[in-house]
């Protein structure tokens, strides 16, 4: 099924859906493959978002006045109706819509995951030293989004979570952390991969505290998240690790393998660096493999 919606006029999508963001290019069409996994998996609509906000988009002509250019929107509905048409040939039983909005992509993002259980972007993924610019667009729907947020870089959309490829998340205890969890718990269990639960100690003594002390305690964290998702997520096969290192580069070396991270982004107590707004900009464009955004309350 195909239809527009809330062309130019940014209506809200069908609830309960999962939004892609899409432009044609080759790191958003890896996105929008992941997008339509995660809808089939949940049994959910997928929304096909494209922001088409680019210069001669608008014609003016007069004072004052302004309206669209018949063949920008003409291009701009093409964009969208390609991504829609590559997800039904790919899932023919899966509802896809498109919506195609004039405002900027984080914007049209960030609105369309009001009413979204998830929301899939690609990023043009150049190494660990890319820099903010590349992922701005990530940085800024995963800060404002109503929803967790998933950013498939170029590449990582070949190695899913899966059997092959386990789910990791990061957890310091804290309140922000657990809604990380449970949302990689569900993930894990969709994907019928290995859950693979990892604290950290930063690698340093915290407030005087013995470094053996400091290192039990992470463990008893990460055995604790993982007993309680035993009981709510019988037979997923859940493991914990605990990392002598600061939290981003315990999660950028798991990454190496993983097929998807889930950081949280915010967190407090002794392994406060886990959650800190650094810690997920330093995964976000350094990690090898799709990251999840999730934001206390979203799971």
């Amino acid at each position: 099924m195909y239809r527009e919606v809330g062309a130019w006029s940014e209506a809200d999508p069908p609830p309960g859906s999962v939004v892609v963001g899409y432009n044609g290019r080759d790191h958003s069409r890896e996105a929008l493959m992941w997008g339509a996994q995660e809808a089939v998996q949940q049994g959910a609509p997928l929304l096909v978002v494209f922001a088409a906000n680019y210069p001669g988009m608008n014609v003016d002509p007069g004072p004052g006045l302004f309206e669209r250019d018949p063949g920008a929107l003409d291009a701009a509905y093409d964009v969208t109706g390609r991504g829609v048409a590559e997800v039904m040939a790919a899932y023919p039983g899966l509802w896809v819509a498109g919506a195609t909005e004039v405002t900027s992509a984080a914007q049209a993002m960030t609105a369309a995951s009001k009413e979204a259980t998830l929301v899939v972007l690609g990023s043009r993924g150049y190494g660990r030293v890319a820099g903010a610019l590349l992922n701005s667009v990530g940085f800024a729907v995963a800060a404002r989004a109503a929803c967790p947020v998933i950013v498939v870089k170029d590449g990582t959309a070949a190695r899913p979570a899966g059997p092959e490829h386990r789910v990791v998340v990061g957890t310091d205890g804290s309140a922000p952390a657990g809604a990380a969890v449970r949302f990689a718990a569900d993930r894990a269990a969709a994907a019928v991969a290995t859950l693979e639960i990892l604290t950290c100690t930063g690698g340093h003594l915290v407030d005087n505290v013995d470094e053996r002390e400091l290192r039990a305690s992470a463990a008893q964290i990460a055995e604790s998240a993982a007993d309680q998702l035993r009981g709510s997520h019988p037979g997923l096969h859940v493991t914990t690790r605990v990392e002598d290192c600061p939290a981003e580069l315990a999660l950028l070396g798991a990454a190496s393998d993983a097929g998807l991270v889930v950081v949280g982004t915010r967190g407090r107590g002794a392994f406060e660096g886990m959650f800190l707004g650094s810690v997920s900009h330093a995964v976000i464009h350094g990690a090898d493999c799709a990251v999840a955004i999730v934001d206390e309350g979203q799971a």
